[in-house]
């Protein structure tokens, strides 16, 4: 048994992804792609978001951030929703996640249900780390958002925990290249997004 994979299919925010897979854009065009492909991924992924209880929502730094608002502003304006962050990162060299940041705090007993936002799901590493984070944090049902997820990546994410996670993503490409990136991809979205490459 594996955890739902749902990906979107939608004619906008197919036109704007490949748009997004431009290397030549500046970072404040990135920003404003992955801001309007948020908007639209975000419809999909709250789809069944319950209504009389706190939402957690986790934001994966750095890149995460970008989806932050419009995700946020996609529920209700009466949604019981708080942000956490954590700080995850992929060691260029092992390819292995790094936690260097968490800022999860204490649970109340009555939040149960979490997003976790990242552009990317490549190897799935960040994101599986991600999880288990959120998953011994206390909460019971996680939906990891992404706009793009490769095929390898989302397959291994998805078995980690059947019972409690759905996976939402824009796009999937099916390869990884040597260095763990999604191919033909975005590139580092980070570095993108942030004009550091």
């Amino acid at each position: 048994m594996t955890s739902t994979v749902t990906v979107l299919d939608d004619a906008t925010f197919n036109s704007k992804f490949e748009q997004l897979r431009d290397p030549s854009l500046p970072p404040r065009r990135v920003r404003q792609l992955v801001r309007e492909l948020t908007a639209i991924l975000a419809k999909l992924a709250i789809r069944h978001a319950p209504t009389n209880e706190p939402i957690a929502i986790m934001v994966i730094l750095r890149s995460g951030m970008s989806m932050m608002d419009d995700f946020v502003a996609a529920f209700p304006d009466d949604a019981d929703i708080s942000v956490y962050h954590l700080g995850i990162f992929r060691d260029r060299q092992t390819l292995m996640p790094v936690e260097y940041y968490n800022k999860l705090g204490p649970r109340s007993a009555n939040l149960k249900t979490g997003y976790i936002l990242d552009p990317l799901l490549a190897t799935g590493g960040t994101a599986e780390a991600a999880i288990s984070i959120v998953r011994d944090w206390g909460l019971e049902k996680v939906t990891f958002v992404s706009l793009l997820g490769s095929k390898d990546g989302l397959s291994r994410v998805s078995s980690i925990w059947p019972d409690g996670l759905d996976l939402v993503v824009g796009k999937v490409d099916n390869e990884l290249d040597n260095s763990g990136y999604v191919k033909p991809g975005v590139g580092d979205i980070g570095d993108r997004l942030y004009g550091t490459a």
